[in-house]
């Protein structure tokens, strides 16, 4: 897997984020440095390929009815 960081976008494997790489959170399972998203307001292990924090249950938030299943595409 190949992760870049440049400016406030994450490119992993092609595939482009908008966010920062958190040099200070780990991913419990697998040791990953966590990827915060943006576009969705969550972080995210990019190796897991999971999110990290469940959807909340605010019926008006703009991010979490539309977050995908996974982060990253397959």
């Amino acid at each position: 897997m190949k992760i870049e960081e440049k400016d406030y976008l994450v490119v992993i494997d092609g595939f482009e984020v908008e966010g920062f790489i958190d040099t200070e959170q780990r991913c419990l399972s697998c040791k990953f440095h966590l990827v915060y998203s943006e576009d969705f307001d969550a972080y995210f292990c990019p190796n897991c390929n999971v999110w990290k924090e469940a959807k909340c249950s605010d019926s008006e938030c703009c991010y979490c009815p539309m977050r995908p299943e996974r982060p990253l595409p397959v």
